[in-house]
């Protein structure tokens, strides 16, 4: 049975963490915040079967989930389905600490790729190449960055040729380590920038911590918890503020995920025009995902007492990191059954602060107007919850939060006629284009007034 949990709303998001993604034909203008490398390799975790038969241990080992034709990969000889154990002797244990050790190289360096290959170890020299800048024939994009705690993250503008100064979204991610540098035209975040940059939009993203260009600590660091990623997001969203083709009086924070959290955390400390919120949070942290758990259960088709059974291990478990504090290595050492029930694609510092925000409370500080979006199709939210989350916001500030409904979309935008075919998926889906009518006819509203 397969969820929908933010493990793998980041694997989605991170589709191109090392994978090369063509795109367009136009330059692009980038500061002196050196470009990472980039080797070519899709990667994800070994998958339990595999590393059964191959003995590897728990946290040993990623798996090549494809190359990129004439990438430094393919000509290095490496292929979709190799193991990679080793770079340059350093050990490999996960995908992302993958890519924090090949972006220490640049291009021109050489690495050695210590691999299994149908049982039989091989090892290949791979020579890195510079990962290219992200492209579009319609409009500029810009590769600046903003130093947060004396680090500097890579920030990457979208702006259209017009002259003059412009309206701007500050786009918040979802949950995870992934990087947003160079998206492929086929995502629905690349959908979303490119068509609000040809109706007039600037858009900005923020790489996270050790993310892409990034420098700092790595993501999945303890020390990467919800105040650096705030810090990180106010500072690019002062700097967008500073533009000199910004109009800093009409820029919105669009929220994804649980950027509909982080997004209003920044809202408190750098002033917005308004906030839009998608497949987002309404009520704690803890209870949203007992609920998302048992919904993911319910939909899957699991016999109900079976759901009873693993809900009340699932709250057993997680009450024991968010209400006891307990670190997740501490859980998972006393309790081993609760490894799989707390997994989670960011560092459990910054997963017990968001357990600690009162929404409402934050809510109630926040006097702006909102788009509260929810897609039919989203297995990891419900109507309900964004329902509610309107009614807390209309309760303090009347007629400031509307609540719509596009249908057959899912939790990473993409259409589908189910919640149960978008947790059965096993490849991307396409688009919901209907998405975009909803946010243009806001924004265009909240822009008159």
């Amino acid at each position: 049975m397969k969820r929908y949990t933010g493990n793998r709303l980041a694997a989605i998001c991170s589709r191109s963490i090392v994978f090369l993604w063509l795109s367009f034909s136009c330059v692009a203008f980038a500061d002196d915040l050196p470009r990472r490398g980039y080797v070519g390799i899709q990667a994800a975790p070994v998958p339990e079967e595999m590393r059964a038969q191959l003995a590897l241990a728990p946290a040993q080992g990623i798996l090549v989930k494809g190359v990129l034709p004439s990438g430094p990969a393919q000509e290095a000889g490496i292929l979709a389905n190799d193991v990679i154990l080793k770079v340059n002797d350093i050990n490999i244990t996960d995908p992302v600490q993958f890519t924090q050790v090949v972006k220490s190289y640049h291009g021109g360096d050489k690495l050695q790729i210590a691999l299994l290959r149908n049982r039989q170890p091989f090892v290949k020299t791979l020579l890195i190449k510079p990962f290219p800048y992200e492209t579009s024939p319609d409009y500029e994009i810009l590769y600046k960055s903003v130093t947060v705690d004396n680090a500097r993250r890579r920030v990457i503008i979208t702006k259209p040729k017009a002259a003059g100064r412009h309206p701007a979204i500050f786009f918040v991610g979802g949950i995870g380590c992934y990087s947003l540098d160079n998206l492929p035209p086929s995502s629905p975040y690349g959908k979303i920038f490119s068509a609000l940059t040809q109706k007039g939009f600037v858009t900005m993203r923020v790489e996270k911590t050790g993310m892409g260009d990034s420098e700092g600590v790595s993501c999945g660091s303890p020390q990467a918890d919800l105040r650096m990623e705030v810090r990180g997001y106010v500072a690019g969203l002062r700097a967008l503020k500073s533009y000199d083709f910004v109009d800093s009086g009409n820029i919105f924070i669009f929220g994804h995920s649980i950027g509909g959290i982080v997004g209003p955390l920044v809202a408190q400390e750098v002033p917005v025009k308004g906030l839009i919120v998608a497949e987002t949070v309404g009520t704690s942290w803890f209870e949203y995902l007992l609920e998302n758990r048992r919904r993911q259960y319910v939909i899957s088709g699991l016999p109900y007492d079976e759901i009873e059974k693993l809900a009340r291990q699932h709250e057993s478990c997680i009450h024991r990191l968010y209400i006891e504090k307990q670190s997740i290595e501490q859980i998972v050492k006393d309790s081993p059954q609760c490894a799989e029930l707390i997994q989670a694609p960011a560092p459990y510092t910054y997963l017990q602060q968001i357990g600690d925000i009162n929404l409402a409370e934050m809510w109630k500080s926040i006097d702006l107007p909102v788009l509260v979006i929810y897609g039919t199709s989203d297995p990891a939210t419900s109507a309900e919850e964004h329902q509610y989350l309107t009614n807390v916001i209309n309760s303090y500030h009347p007629g400031r939060a509307k609540f719509v409904r596009v249908e057959n979309m899912d939790h990473v935008f993409e259409r589908f006629a189910s919640m149960r075919e978008s947790l059965a998926k096993t490849a991307p889906g396409e688009f919901q284009p209907a998405l975009l009518d909803e946010i243009q006819r806001w924004l265009m509203g909240a822009l008159q007034g």
